[in-house]
């Protein structure tokens, strides 16, 4: 598990707003989710077509079951793309963030964990998603407003 790195601190500790700054004003609402039946060669045509890293897994009902990966994808022989599903590789652990967190606090979560991305979550319902590359430009963005 790593730490957020000592000059990272700084710069939060030097933007004060950072502190104030919660993961519902940053993340991102317009979420693409992909059913847990989907065949792994459907989640490479969305990898494609969005360019995301990964993505909310929902069942038939639309409730948010696993997240998959670009990671997840590629531990898999191609020529078993189109037989495999979603639901067989995807990460049914759950990291998630609220809307009114702090976002010093959700970096931090995904640090430990590892992870490039949180799914925001309001009670069981999915409402935005944040990620790394998410985060750094919209911060950056408002440092230089």
């Amino acid at each position: 598990m790593e730490e957020i790195p000592e000059r990272i601190k700084k710069i939060i500790a030097g933007h004060g707003w950072l502190r104030c700054l919660t993961v519902g004003e940053i993340m991102e609402t317009d979420v693409i989710t992909i059913n847990e039946e989907a065949t792994l060669r459907e989640l490479d045509s969305l990898i494609t077509r969005y360019k995301h890293q990964g993505y909310p897994v929902v069942n038939e009902a639309l409730k948010t079951v696993g997240v998959i990966s670009l990671k997840d994808l590629l531990r898999v022989d191609e020529e078993n793309w189109d037989t495999c599903r979603v639901k067989d590789r995807m990460s049914t652990c759950l990291i998630c963030a609220c809307p009114e967190e702090c976002i010093i606090d959700a970096v931090e979560r995904m640090t430990k964990a590892g992870v490039g991305r949180l799914l925001v979550m309001d009670g069981d319902r999915l409402v935005g998603i944040i990620s790394r590359s998410c985060i750094m430009d919209k911060v950056i963005k408002k440092m230089l407003v």
